[in-house]
């Protein structure tokens, strides 16, 4: 399962490049290539090239050249989406917007010809929206070429908005039903609007296509796991997580059936053009990307709409290891503004939880002007942080009342938690170094049915022969009593940190054994520090 990271680095915009290689536009297609959204392979002198260019776009820019704007891809839906049919007269009609700043030509004309060829009637304009793009290619080039297609709008913003200004500039001049939100590297695929649209027309939910990979060296086009779900780690990084077994067990029963979850990725999405303004848009006072998407999916759930994925939409995206852009100010300035908004206003109590553990964010959250937001907020009676905790996702691992909350210490000196070498991931258990009461990642929660939690949704788990850190589900094998300093099995063994003669045990391997007065099953719980006075509301 690959963990999709849901903050960037900083770029570097191709600086040690040569200006005619910038904006130069190089568009080439080879006949067959990545046709079927098959892989490109270089030639091992190309591959020389495409390292050179790689920071342009933080994808091969030299593969997406050779492929045409309007190749063909795998139809991926499951058979049972494959069949239904949609009545088009009486579906909404869609404005797909797309905002692009300094996107490959190749790349961004092939999400446009995708959403071309592969949209019903229903199709009422594609907008792109330039958010200050300096590349000369998408200036009069782009222009000429969308001259040429119907239904294709470019409205061009002299300043850079961000990404949440820019949408919202396309919002405004949207005349469908529903609006479509793609990024500028995606390809739809057949099928692909209809299931949105047949959903959004409800007027109460925020519907997400199923989002496949476009592989950012080959662009190929891979089908992703079908259980995507959406939610958010304690540093409140967007992480996709396994969905919940009510919701697995729904899916096999109906594998067509939109389903419900936490959190949205943000990049693509379609909702009904009134339910979005009625909501409140976008906060305009977020700047260029990140955190929006949290902050919208709080939003609607807490305010009387859903969030949900269609499996029947099939939609690839480039996921990018890095952003190729600059962010005034720094993109650590730019992420800590938007999500100190986002936490201030919808988070209640666990704002403080947060901010806590971010000093940094915290630093800058009293120059927030979050006024506005918190009337919208009052003025739709939205519901608390807690309501959407306890009925969207009662799955979380972040701290409540009825949850210990702390560092829980071996007497040999190391602690209990995840490598940090694995986040997200899981993997074997072994003693780590303790930190501190601030090191957030060495903290656990302890829940009332014996579930010890970490971060990123891991739960630890007895395996065969030792324990591990896996996805928090019903298995038996989580769940642990403890009795004094010890942690028990159902079984009645006792989690021991062996000794491997490592300092103070970390690195050290753990397992569950039969209890004995082995010093490695001694485990003391210390509670995290300022929690009874200063967040009781919490913990």
């Amino acid at each position: 399962m690959r963990v999709i990271v849901g903050h960037y680095v900083g770029g570097t915009s191709g600086a040690n490049l040569s200006e005619d290689v910038i904006h130069k536009n190089n568009y080439a297609p080879v006949l067959g290539a990545g046709e079927g959204g098959r892989p490109v392979v270089l030639s091992p002198r190309e591959l020389i090239t495409a390292k050179e260019l790689y920071s342009l776009h933080s994808y091969n820019i030299l593969v997406s050249d050779k492929i045409s704007i309007t190749r063909s891809l795998p139809d991926v839906r499951n058979p049972s989406c494959q069949s239904i049919e949609y009545d088009l007269e009486n579906l909404p009609t869609a404005s797909v917007i797309i905002v692009f700043h300094n996107e490959a030509w190749s790349t961004l004309m092939r999400t446009v010809m995708s959403v071309l060829i592969r949209s019903p009637s229903l199709l009422k304009q594609v907008i792109l929206v330039d958010d200050a793009s300096d590349r000369k290619y998408l200036g009069k080039d782009l222009d000429d070429a969308v001259k040429k297609l119907d239904k294709v709008l470019i409205l061009r913003s002299p300043e850079r908005r961000g990404l949440v200004g820019a949408r919202l500039m396309g919002a405004a001049s949207a005349t469908g039903d529903v609006l479509v939100f793609l990024d500028a590297h995606c390809e739809v695929t057949k099928g692909w609007l209809e299931p949105l649209l047949d959903r959004a027309g409800s007027d109460d939910v925020f519907i997400c296509p199923h989002i496949d990979l476009l592989s950012e060296d080959t662009l190929s086009y891979t089908k992703s796991i079908d259980a995507h779900w959406g939610a958010f780690s304690w540093r409140l990084h967007f992480r996709w997580l396994m969905p919940s077994n009510e919701v697995m067990k729904n899916k096999s029963e109906n594998p067509s059936k939109p389903y419900p979850t936490p959190a949205m990725a943000g990049g693509l999405f379609a909702v009904r053009k009134s339910l979005f303004w009625r909501l409140g848009g976008y906060d305009e006072g977020m700047l260029i990307w990140g955190a929006e998407n949290l902050e919208l999916s709080w939003r609607a759930w807490q305010c009387g709409a859903r969030v949900e994925i269609t499996p029947c939409s099939r939609v690839g995206h480039i996921f990018r290891r890095r952003s190729p852009y600059r962010y005034p100010g720094g993109v650590t300035h730019v992420l800590s503004s938007n999500l100190a908004r986002a936490a201030t206003v919808w988070m209640d109590e666990w704002a403080d939880f947060y901010f806590k553990f971010n000093p940094s964010v915290a630093a800058i959250r009293d120059s927030q002007n979050v006024g506005d937001r918190v009337d919208l907020r009052r003025n739709l009676k939205c519901k608390s942080f807690k309501w959407y905790l306890d009925n969207v996702w009662p799955q979380h691992f972040f701290p409540t009342n009825e949850r210990w909350f702390g560092r829980i210490r071996n007497d040999r000196g190391a602690c209990l938690g995840v490598v940090a070498a694995t986040p997200g991931l899981g993997g074997p258990a072994a003693g780590i170094d303790c930190g501190t009461d601030m090191d957030i990642d060495r903290l656990l929660v302890f829940t009332p049915e014996g579930k010890l939690m970490a971060d990123e949704g891991l739960c630890l788990e007895q395996g065969n022969g030792r324990a591990v850190w896996k996805g928090c589900s019903d298995n038996g094998k989580q769940i642990w009593e403890q009795k004094g300093p010890r942690l028990k099995t159902k079984e009645g063994l006792c989690l021991t940190l062996m000794k491997n003669n490592n300092k103070e045990s970390v690195g050290d391997p753990m397992t569950a054994k039969m209890c004995t007065n082995n010093v490695g099953q001694i485990w003391h719980f210390e509670r995290c520090l300022g929690a009874d006075d200063m967040y009781s509301s919490v913990w």
